[in-house]
């Protein structure tokens, strides 16, 4: 599966986890409100926010570098702001001077911490929508959304779209049935996503249609690399059952310009494709921006 929607998932159990530790840390001081019999740091000190699970999680986050830093930064701070109004009801209750204030700020800070946490995990869940579930990888709509700064940030560096598709897919649902093809579509996307560099990007264009962006510096190289993940998938043999299943591709291979759209590139790619099918598939077909045509294959 997609090394981004595993970190997603994770996100999310360790954020559901963190959370309900934060639930029984308010059971907690009832309990140290009645009976003082639990550790202190962990309820009312001035760093309680740094000593209770909820705290822990955050705090490990917020050393990764992250796309999602200010969700995390908007929530540590209202997180420290719950464990300040816990810190001054409980001084307040223990000098017998509690107020209705005190009562009411725990209560907003706690109802903003809980926004916080919602809104988060609203963009979460959004965020994984957007990513395939058989394949694990990101659909189109999030190349969509970040192309145009990707394009800006990389584009003068080096950045080439392949688009992909798999060679006589219909007889491999055909021969072996549908639930099989659903395992090599699930093959090729682990092999082609690990075997390009993190900072690559692989996604499901639909079907058994997919996108990977390669940071090349010219032609020869983009080129180089498209031909090494054509030959790893036409070696690879998956298993399907009882069933040892081989494929190939045809790859519509460009350079991305920084002044162009995605659908620009994207109709260049596919023009590149339809030319590398009708050339006898299994092949990278790489085009330029004049719509000439390259054929590249063993």
């Amino acid at each position: 599966m997609n090394r981004q929607f595993k970190e997603i998932d994770e996100t999310i159990r360790g954020l559901n986890q963190s959370t309900d530790a934060h639930f029984r840390w308010l059971v907690k001081i009832l309990r140290f409100i009645d009976s003082r019999n639990v550790d202190l740091p962990d309820v009312c000190s001035k760093e309680a926010h740094l000593h209770c699970e909820f705290g822990y999680w955050l705090n490990t986050r917020l050393l990764e570098e992250r796309e999602d830093t200010n969700f995390l930064l908007d929530i540590n701070k209202k997180h420290i702001r719950v464990h300040q109004a816990c810190h001054n009801l409980i001084n307040a209750i223990e000098e017998h001077h509690q107020t209705n204030e005190h009562f009411d700020l725990f209560e907003q800070s706690l109802l903003a911490f809980t926004d916080a946490l919602t809104i988060y995990k609203v963009h979460l869940l959004q965020l994984r929508t957007s990513y395939d579930a058989l394949t694990g990888l990101p659909l189109r709509r999030i190349l969509d959304e970040s192309f145009g700064s990707m394009n800006k940030e990389l584009g003068a560096n080096g950045l080439y779209l392949l688009l992909l598709d798999i060679d006589h897919f219909k007889k491999v649902n055909d021969n072996y049935g549908h639930l099989n093809g659903d395992i090599v579509l699930r093959s090729l996307a682990l092999n082609i996503s690990n075997n390009i560099r993190r900072s690559e990007s692989m996604y499901r264009y639909g079907g058994e249609e997919f996108i990977v962006l390669l940071h090349a510096s010219n032609d020869r190289e983009a080129v180089t690399v498209a031909e090494r993940l054509r030959r790893d998938i036409a070696r690879l043999e998956t298993i399907a059952g009882e069933n040892i299943i081989r494929i190939t591709f045809t790859g519509g291979l460009t350079r991305i310009h920084q002044d162009e759209t995605l659908r620009e590139v994207l109709e260049r790619a596919d023009i590149a494709l339809y030319t590398g099918k009708k050339s006898g598939r299994n092949c990278t077909q790489l085009i330029n921006r004049d719509l000439a045509t390259q054929k590249f294959c063993d």
